[in-house]
């Protein structure tokens, strides 16, 4: 009997271990989900109107209230709407009526601020920007591409607001610059321009020359979630008679879940009377999204990086010292040219003989770098015309001289020796550092590789009155062409500083 005993007991409390369980998943599942949050960029909230948010291919839903955004998200506000975005770094950027944001990428890192990182593009309406720690600490990592220009930081609040095809900034604090096909601009506090398209030049305007109403909705919008206000309570809607509930089958179940599906009847119609008591029925009416402004490149609103894709490198190494002109042409392929020089001489003397010793190096370069990764780590490959070259006057001082193996009399008054190189040597070799990055102003570049300068070419001149015969001349020459053989591959290795404008 205690057997049988214990068998229902078991039985009866079934339901409750099971629902037990399936809470303890439940919160498991929502501590996964607020980790995710507090790991997300940050966060949008509806300061009024209609927000709709699109993330990635997702199509675009209605914000009801805030939520998490990331990277690669579009945000488009409706007709008499404003949107707060605050991110974790403390960036904040308001969003007025009418208007279309993305968040191309976003990136903080609290212990090493320079892996952070802030692509924003402003599509169409009006925002304004307050900046946070990355654009404090790091100001070059801080991007607003715009249809008129690309806009950086100098740690700063401003706002920017098209009106018909022209860009107005205006700046309350700090500078901004702004970029586009004519050239940079900076404006500082209190300084309003006017960008009339993205090959027009900046021009400063004062405040009666701004069309009305282009910033004063931005300064209405509140740049603190905890300012925003409540929402105004919907009116009631006019109680509609209930219909007759219509009659329900229920087929048996089976015994062994006779209490789970007790339960949940007991559950459904403890709900029913819920909703129904001294309430009316709720009735949703879809709301249609604005249209979706597209991120696809147009002649007149192209994407601009905050850089030129063209930078200088001062270099040296141990083909001497340099400089580089860096051309990117893609996010993983760029080129460069350059030059590099150095000459070392030494005058000395053996105790038989005085010598003169000079080394020239000069090449000029011709390179492609390869960064198949999303670092500055990088491959490279080209072509150097190689003027380097060795001479060295030697001056005897005996009695006596040996050239090929013969000993002459002092009537060699001089021995000269040319030593050079093909004009023509390839180059492989691998390296750091991309001056022509996005987010590069100045920056660190190295180079390891080896130059393919082919076998030494030697040249042995002899000024005597009593000289050595050809042959000697040529034994002698192909002697020291073969000492110096090893020397057909140069190692390239050079630090250098490098600025992107």
């Amino acid at each position: 009997m205690k057997k049988i005993a214990a068998i229902f007991v078991a039985l009866a409390l079934f339901p409750a271990i099971s629902s037990a369980s399936q809470d303890s998943d439940a919160i498991k599942a929502r501590a996964t989900a607020t980790a995710s949050v507090q790991a997300a960029g940050g966060r949008i909230y509806v300061v009024n109107g209609d927000v709709f948010v699109a993330q990635g291919k997702k199509p675009a839903h209605r914000v009801m209230d805030s939520e998490v955004i990331v990277s690669d998200t579009l945000i488009n506000t409706g007709d008499k709407s404003a949107a707060l975005l605050r991110f974790e770094d403390g960036q904040v950027v308001t969003i007025q009526a009418n208007s279309a944001f993305q968040v191309r990428d976003y990136r903080y890192d609290a212990r090493k601020i320079e892996n952070s990182n802030i692509v924003f593009s402003m599509l169409k309406g009006g925002m304004r920007f307050i900046t946070g720690l990355i654009g404090q600490k790091r100001k070059q990592a801080f991007r607003l591409l715009t249809p008129n220009a690309t806009i950086g930081i100098r740690g700063t609040e401003f706002m920017v607001a098209m009106a018909d095809k022209s860009m107005y900034s205006q700046v309350l604090t700090g500078k901004i610059g702004m970029t586009n096909a004519t050239g940079s601009t900076v404006l500082g506090a209190g300084q309003t321009a006017v960008l009339a398209s993205s090959r027009a030049a900046a021009t400063l305007v004062s405040a009666s020359a701004i069309p009305a109403g282009t910033f004063s909705e931005l300064l209405s919008i509140p740049v603190s979630p905890s300012a925003i206000p409540a929402p105004a309570p919907a009116p009631a809607p006019a109680p509609a008679p209930a219909p007759a509930p219509a009659p329900v089958s229920v087929p048996a179940a089976p015994a062994s879940a006779a209490g789970a599906a007790a339960g949940t009847a007991i559950g459904v119609a403890g709900g029913a009377l819920a909703g129904t008591e001294d309430s009316a029925p709720v009735t949703t009416q879809a709301i249609e999204p604005p249209p979706v402004v597209s991120l696809e490149e147009t002649t007149e609103n192209k994407e601009m990086d905050s850089r030129s894709g063209l930078g200088v490198t001062g270099k040296i190494g141990t083909l001497g010292a340099g400089a580089e002109l860096n051309i990117g042409f893609s996010d993983s392929i760029t080129g460069r040219v350059g030059f590099n020089t150095f000459t070392y001489k030494y005058n000395g003397n053996s105790g038989t003989t005085n010598y003169d010793f000079k080394l020239q190096l000069q090449t000029v370069s011709a390179l492609a770098d390869w960064y198949p990764f999303s670092g500055g780590f990088r491959t490279s490959a080209g072509l150097l015309y190689n003027n380097n070259k060795l001479t060295l006057k030697a001056l005897p001082n005996v009695t006596a001289y040996t050239v090929g193996g013969t000993t002459y009399p002092t009537g060699i008054s001089s021995v000269e020796a040319t030593i050079a190189f093909n004009k023509i040597a390839p180059y492989l070799g691998i390296g750091w550092g991309n001056p022509v990055a996005k987010d590069k102003g100045w920056g660190m570049v190295s180079d390891f590789g080896v130059m393919f300068q082919g076998s030494p070419k030697t040249n042995l001149v002899v000024t005597c009155t009593t000289c050595p015969t050809a042959n000697e001349i040529a034994a002698e020459n192909a002697k020291l062409q073969s000492d110096l053989s090893s020397f057909k591959f140069w190692p390239v290795v050079s630090v250098g500083v490098s600025y992107q404008w």
